[in-house]
């Protein structure tokens, strides 16, 4: 917590508060306390941006237009910026259903500042103009270059991020590191699902169906002739698969799986490291070690001894015998130290040090957890059908979610409503609240109708995809 000089400015610049207030940021939210009077809570997903008005001000706009400046912070000004784009770029990250645990970067993108998230699933770019999001299944290269690195995206101009100084390689890396990840996570989930499928039929179906992209049966039968029909058997419940008929003798289907949930687990079952060839021997520091035994009294009996042929010169050595003229000092003294002519109270040589450490699982992905199955999933099967004028998504594995028709026109219109479906983190439609619309949802303004399943289901669904489609899949006839 911080004092600060606050002026809260309404969307036209108009200045309509000041004063003096103590400023937390946590808890989701930056919190302005003025003294006596009502507390200001601002969640950080209504930030819309947050920068430097002017030296040492920080200026704070809200999704609706209000502004909020902050001066005289003192030292704190930098820690305090930092908190806030932290917090509003994990506000972004939410908003854009991002997967994982980022790892930041800070730099610039279009001219502005930016901050900037590597997720499990995409790179998200957040600026004073909002967050841009760039899933990994489209992008095609990365090309460091300098202080910059330039990222190759499907669909769209190359993407430039700048101003990363010294972490520019270590910012490309990180990138490649995620997208093979991703891509390698991709292959083992259909490996999993089809164990059967050779490897390099397994490659090129992994290519088609990156995590979110929906591939046409017809592409997915070059790869393999039953391909698409036993990825619909094996990913949807029994209550979708009449529903996955009605779709194919409607439209032409594509099919697609979407990460939901993050199967990263950290480093587990650290152990300290131990030499396990010289046990541990705690309480036990007095065990022989030299001719004259143990303890105080053994001690007094080698300096006893050993003076017998002490010199008269003066010194430490010269006291207990190890120098002088008695012919004896050497002997004394290995004897004092444990060794001697006999092997009676001889250290024994120990063994070579067993040198290994302790066992540690270490960080990564348990692709065990990509699964279908269960009330929370972490992978989401669906279908995309496309019929003239008309794009529905459908989900496979789970019950609740109804059906989305989209209004859709001319060609690629399916690959256009899943570009925006992956771009939108798969929550086509506005969330519900009073800021859902500073902040619509692709797709919001297309979406047709939602059709929920049930006894009118096949009906509705007939109704608003009109004209027929093949059934490529082979599912067979409808009910």
């Amino acid at each position: 917590m911080t004092t600060a000089r606050y002026r809260l400015l309404s969307p036209s610049g108009k200045a309509v508060e000041e004063g003096s207030a103590d400023v937390t940021v946590g808890g989701g939210a930056l919190m302005l306390a003025p003294p006596g009077a009502d507390a200001l809570r601002v969640p950080f997903d209504q930030i819309a941006s947050v920068g430097e008005a002017e030296q040492f001000t920080l200026r704070i706009a809200l999704s609706r237009g209000t502004m909020i400046e902050l001066s005289r912070l003192g030292a704190m000004r930098t820690q305090l910026l930092a908190e806030l784009r932290d917090g509003q770029a994990a506000a972004a990250g939410r908003a854009a259903g991002v997967v994982g645990e980022a790892d930041a970067f800070s730099g610039a993108s279009g001219g502005e500042p930016a901050e900037i998230r590597l997720y499990d699933d995409a790179l998200l770019i957040v600026t004073g103009s909002g967050a841009e999001r760039v899933s990994f299944c489209f992008v095609q290269q990365v090309e460091p270059a300098g202080h910059a690195v330039t990222i190759r995206v499907a669909g769209r101009g190359p993407l430039a991020v700048s101003g990363l100084g010294r972490r520019a390689g270590e910012f490309a890396d990180a990138l490649n590191d995620r997208l093979s990840a991703s891509r390698a996570r991709a292959a083992a989930f259909l490996g999993a699902l089809l164990p059967g499928l050779d490897p390099l039929e397994l490659r090129q179906a992994a290519a088609l169906l990156r995590d979110g992209l929906a591939a046409r049966t017809a592409a997915l039968d070059a790869v393999h002739p039953d391909l698409a029909a036993s990825l619909l058997q094996a990913a949807a419940i029994p209550d979708r698969r009449d529903a996955v008929t009605v779709l194919g003798r409607r439209a032409g289907l594509a099919i697609g799986f979407r990460q939901v949930a993050s199967v990263h687990r950290a480093a587990t079952g650290v152990t300290p490291w131990q030499d396990h060839a010289a046990a541990p021997h705690i309480g036990e520091h007095d065990r022989s070690g030299g001719y004259f035994g143990t303890g105080f009294a053994g001690m007094m009996a080698a300096g006893l001894v050993a003076g017998l042929g002490a010199s008269a010169g003066p010194g430490y050595a010269g006291r207990f015998g190890y120098e002088g003229g008695s012919g004896y000092e050497g002997y004394w003294a290995y004897r004092a130290l444990g060794a001697g002519m006999t092997a009676s109270g001889q250290h024994a040589m120990a063994q070579r040090a067993d040198v290994a450490r302790g066992r540690l699982t270490p960080a990564g992905d348990d692709l065990a957890a990509l699964t279908l199955t269960g009330q929370d999933p972490a992978v989401l099967a669906f279908v995309l059908a496309e019929a003239p004028g008309r794009v529905a998504f459908d989900v496979l594995n789970l019950a609740g979610p109804p059906t989305l028709v989209f209004r859709a026109g001319g060609p690629g219109s399916l690959e256009a409503v899943n570009r925006a479906l992956v771009d939108s983190g798969f929550a086509p439609r506005e969330a519900p609240g009073p800021g859902a619309a500073a902040r619509p949802a692709p797709l919001a303004d297309l979406l047709l109708e939602a059709v929920p399943h049930g006894p009118n289901w096949a009906a509705r669904i007939t109704a608003l995809l009109p004209g027929g489609g093949t059934d490529p899949a082979g599912a067979g006839e409808p009910p």
